[in-house]
């Protein structure tokens, strides 16, 4: 491990204001609490094979199985996507003995095991996309009664369609299972922050200690714990989540947030697979900056390809796929021609406590295209032709998300989703209509509701709580990968 790594977990640089008390918010992780309940499904066998290329898999790869921020309670019965096999997540949260120290093999085997499947590559060169702070203090509460969550800033939502309440937040004991931790530091209120990089990671190699940031005070920061979920599919893996004292939500010259972030070598470097291999994620950097709390989520790529004779790359531990998949094009659409996959630098969901739901479309997107005269083409209905150049294009819904309607699934507030950075946006039509798709809109504005990361209000805010921003207007131009997949595969 380098000096710099081997820090203590905060190193200031410059003395920092006085800050005020930080507010221990509640932003909702309540998929990690699911995740808890998940971890006693049953558990079957891991699945071994090699292939390192830039084309999909086929179909006997893909079946090796099917992450954040935000979700809503799941049912741990649920039926898993047809033709997956599960993979072991391998984890003790019964354990009471407080020695040896837990190491990073002990922590949910199938999410560091550098799986990779048909994943999107989102550039040529390897980069970080975005590592803004996602929200604050939401990481590590005692326990989920009311008034903790309202005293800690969070969110409480008691839908019709449920027995129990949505709540905000995470306990230390969900973070420690699915994520890798520095020793002696459990979660306490943490913030989360989500860095999403061009290329997907080699899992193994991911630790908090590969990751430096700046803050606007001066004070450096390395993560308290960093892990894959919710991007955890094989088709993902591009994003890393961490858990640490990255700011606050407070206003003007008393807000703290990230200003920058280094990569760097902590004696087991963050590895990548770009279109040529692998590649060391030393030296990468990042700039930028703000507070959640004064702009929100937004998106950072939207890349155009076919969807192709079947999923590929879908799920990839067995007990979150039974409890979110399928959540493809096939089981929602029974297929489709193209598939837009939008990725945002945080999590995208109505309020920041209920889920996107595949029907919402028309409430928060928009797809352009260009016309035979040149003109924009605005595609803002489901399930309607358009005409454009090269012929016509149709938007079926939204995929990427969570399980089909059925009669035990709803499109309702009790709906449960991945929560992860990815979204899909399927269509059907001719090729060369879809060579004239020119950008993804996120309009947040007059008819179209804006999207929270999950720091935000949900439906019912406490009165006198500061909650994550929503994201801005965003247009963000679409890669055409309709030749070049731009997708990598490794199963080790």
């Amino acid at each position: 491990m380098t000096e710099i790594a081997a820090r203590a977990r905060r190193v200031a640089t410059t003395s920092p204001p006085t800050r005020e008390p930080r507010r221990r918010a509640r932003a909702l992780v309540v998929l990690l609490a699911t995740l808890l309940s998940l971890a006693a499904c049953s558990n079957d066998s891991s699945q071994t094979a090699s292939t390192t290329s830039t084309e999909p898999a086929p179909a006997s790869e893909a079946e090796t199985g099917a992450e954040a921020e935000t979700g809503v309670e799941a049912e741990t019965g649920a039926e898993g996507a047809g033709g997956t096999e599960d993979t072991v997540l391998e984890t003790d949260p019964e354990s009471s003995d407080p020695s040896p120290p837990r190491s990073d093999d002990d922590v949910a085997p199938a999410l560091y095991d550098d799986r990779i499947l048909a994943a999107d590559i989102w550039d040529d060169e390897l980069r970080v996309l975005s590592a803004g702070m996602g929200f604050d203090g939401v990481i590590g509460w005692p326990d989920e009664e009311l008034e903790t969550i309202r005293s800690g800033g969070g969110s409480f939502y008691q839908p019709e369609c449920a027995d129990d309440p949505i709540v905000s937040g995470a306990t230390a004991a969900g973070v420690e299972m699915f994520y890798r931790g520095v020793a002696d530091d459990e979660p306490d209120y943490d913030d989360g922050l989500p860095v999403v990089f061009t290329w997907p990671v080699l899992t193994s190699t991911v630790h908090p200690e590969d990751f430096l940031f700046t803050l606007n005070t001066g004070e450096q920061v390395v993560p308290n714990a960093a892990g894959m979920l919710p991007n955890y599919e094989l088709n993902e893996r591009n994003t890393v989540v961490l858990f640490g004292d990255f700011g606050n939500r407070l206003e003007g010259n008393d807000a703290v947030y990230p200003v920058s972030l280094e990569i760097i070598d902590d004696g087991t470097p963050l590895r990548f697979l770009g279109p040529d291999g692998e590649q060391s994620g030393v030296g990468l950097t990042w700039t930028g900056g703000g507070s959640p709390y004064e702009t929100g989520p937004a998106l950072v790529g939207a890349k155009l390809n076919h969807v192709g004779d079947e999923a590929v790359g879908e799920g990839g531990a067995g007990p979150l796929d039974r409890a979110l998949l399928p959540n493809d094009e096939f089981a929602l659409y029974g297929g489709g021609d193209f598939r837009i996959r939008l990725l945002t630098s945080g999590g995208y969901t109505p309020t920041g406590i209920t889920s996107l739901t595949p029907d919402a479309y028309e409430n928060h997107f928009r797809v352009h295209a260009t016309a035979e005269d040149g003109s924009t083409i605005l595609l803002t209905d489901v399930n309607v032709d358009y005409e454009v150049a090269g012929g016509t294009l149709r938007v079926l819904g939204l995929a990427e998300l969570g399980q089909p309607e059925s009669e035990r699934v709803t499109y309702n507030d009790c709906y449960v989703e991945d929560a992860d950075n990815q979204i899909d946006i399927i269509l059907a039509g001719d090729e060369a209509a879809a060579r004239s798709i020119t950008f993804v809109e996120v309009p947040a504005q007059g008819d179209y509701l804006p999207l929270y990361n999950p720091g935000g209000p949900g439906p019912e805010p406490f009165p006198n709580v500061r909650y994550t921003a929503p994201g801005p207007p965003d247009l963000e131009p679409v890669i055409n990968a309709l030749d070049d997949p731009m997708r990598v595969s490794n199963i080790p």
